[in-house]
């Protein structure tokens, strides 16, 4: 069964061309987790680095190009580096996002 992805990562249009050709152009047209390389920009899906979970941020710094499945993989959870240097700092509330 196939989930379906949130509106971010399906953003299509003038809008999400826009957004993902910028991403492309600043890290390459590659998938950010699994550095699969993508045709063209129209392949790859948008994914948060931080989790909208989180807090939702609507930022170019925080948006990364990402295949379909590691897009679905990754959910809600945060990349386990960024999990482990945040670890400290984040209250049981949001450990629980982040497992």
């Amino acid at each position: 069964m196939k989930r379906s992805l949130s509106r971010p990562a399906r953003l299509r249009g003038s809008r999400g061309r826009r957004i993902r050709a910028t991403l492309g152009a600043r890290d390459g047209l590659r998938c950010f987790y699994c550095r699969a390389p993508f045709q063209s920009s129209d392949d790859a899906t948008i994914d948060h680095y931080l989790p909208c979970a989180l807090g939702p941020i609507h930022r170019q710094w925080n948006l990364v190009l990402a295949c379909e499945p590691c897009n679905v993989r990754k959910q809600h959870t945060l990349p386990l580096g960024l999990f482990l240097a945040l670890r400290p700092l984040l209250d049981r509330t949001r450990l629980e996002v982040a497992a």
